[in-house]
């Protein structure tokens, strides 16, 4: 009896300790991972913003002189008091006098937080601006020069209507198509001569500033296609000549005018519309609106400007050669007796003064004191390529043709309009 209680209570101790070891191993366990130290879950830290730029110490201002404004009345819309551009204007006089500051032109500057004058700048033309600036307690005044990057580019185009429209539909400006007509001028009569499907091509500088176009260069070389008839152009030492070295530039111009149509041509029996007799018309009557400008055919002197009977306001210039010629009802006249005119300069506007039914011009030419038919006149040329200089221009002239060549002429072209910024070029 008692060997079996002693085996009982061994049976008995033995499950209890199953039972207990397992119990206090996975306290200790327990106890033992309470007093690890806790480990902090990983936080991304923010990245450091960028440092933006500091502010300026100045207030910027860029406007442009108003009409009959001065810069002193210019200036206070800026914040500029009276003594400050009173000092600004004499500091500035050795290099450029800004009394001469003209109407639309840009001007901008810059001052200091607390108002002080820091810099001022203003467009002279399209090659130069005036900039001064402080320096120390003195300003400082200077005349520069743009720094254009000069681009040589291609430009083709179909006329439609003119040759105006047509530069402006391939996204030029208009100034491309009066540099155009001024080479062509004393060859084509953009006003009659020029009908739809003529059509040009052109190799041109264009200058352009921080990126931006600004104006047009020299015209390189053209051809221009006028009724199935090419006329080229090459330019050399600053003229322009057709391949075979002789010069565009003629003795006259073809016409004095932008016309719409010849009323009324060169004829030696004439009804007179006002008079209502049969007599001679010794020139011919251009008709287009009132106010057109007239320009003079040839440089010479004038003889006459003012009323000159049933021709009204009239201008009358004497050439070289025995040339003189006459432009009858004008509305304005903008020469004087006596004064000498360019060949192309302004010398007075179409009106209908006079014994006039309507706005006109009426334009004669003499040739030693006979009257002469002016669109029968062969006019002589200025001089060619000098024979000395010929193999340079022939050089020049095949490799602007292989040039020209290479452009479709009157096709598309693959180029971004220019893109012109307001108030002309910027001077950054």
């Amino acid at each position: 009896m008692r060997e079996l209680a002693a085996t009982e209570r061994r049976f008995l101790l033995l499950c209890a300790l199953g039972v207990v070891l397992p119990l206090v191993a996975v306290a200790g366990y327990r106890a033992l991972d309470r007093a690890q130290p806790a480990v902090p879950p990983a936080v991304e830290e923010p990245a450091p913003e960028p440092a933006g730029p500091p502010p300026s110490p100045y207030t910027e201002f860029t406007d442009t002189f108003r009409r009959n404004e001065t810069i002193t009345e210019a200036l206070a819309r800026h914040g500029l008091a009276k003594e400050q551009v009173l000092e600004l204007v004499s500091v500035t006089r050795p290099a450029y006098s800004l009394k001469k500051v003209i109407a639309g032109r840009e001007f901008a500057g810059n001052l200091y937080r607390n108002g002080e004058f820091h810099e001022f700048r203003y467009r002279i033309d399209d090659d130069r601006y005036l900039t001064v600036y402080r320096d120390g307690g003195s300003f400082v005044p200077l005349v520069k020069n743009f720094k254009y990057e000069v681009r040589t580019e291609a430009v083709t185009s179909v006329i439609e209507d003119s040759l105006y429209l047509a530069v402006m539909a391939c996204g030029e400006q208009p100034q491309l198509g009066a540099d155009l007509a001024d080479i062509f001028a004393w060859d084509v009569d953009f006003y009659t001569d020029v009908q739809k499907g003529d059509s040009f091509r052109v190799l041109l500088e264009k200058k352009y500033l921080d990126g931006e176009f600004v104006r047009y260069g020299s015209i390189l070389a053209a051809d221009l296609m006028v009724r199935n008839k090419r006329f080229s152009a090459f330019r050399f030492q600053n003229e322009y000549f057709d391949p075979s070295g002789k010069s565009l530039k003629k003795s006259m111009l073809k016409s004095p005018l932008q016309y719409t149509r010849i009323s009324s041509r060169f004829s030696p029996a004439r009804m007179h519309p006002i008079l209502k007799i049969v007599r001679p018309h010794l020139g011919v009557d251009y008709a287009a609106p009132a106010g057109t400008p007239v320009v003079a055919v040839a440089s010479g002197r004038v003889l006459l400007a003012g009323v000159d009977g049933g021709y009204g306001k009239s201008v009358h210039l004497r050439h070289n050669d025995g040339l003189e010629s006459i432009y009858s009802h004008l509305s304005a006249i903008v020469v004087r007796s006596g004064a000498q005119v360019r060949q192309g300069e302004l010398i007075g506007r179409v009106g209908a003064t006079g014994l006039a039914t309507g706005p006109h011009l009426d334009f004669r030419l003499l040739e030693r004191g006979k009257y002469i038919n002016p669109t029968k006149k062969v006019l002589p040329a200025a001089p060619p390529v000098a024979a000395a200089l010929f193999a340079r221009f022939a050089g020049l002239r095949d490799d602007l043709r292989l040039r020209l060549d290479r452009i479709p002429l009157g096709g598309d072209m693959a180029r971004a309009a220019p893109n012109v910024p307001p108030g002309g070029p910027s001077w950054k």
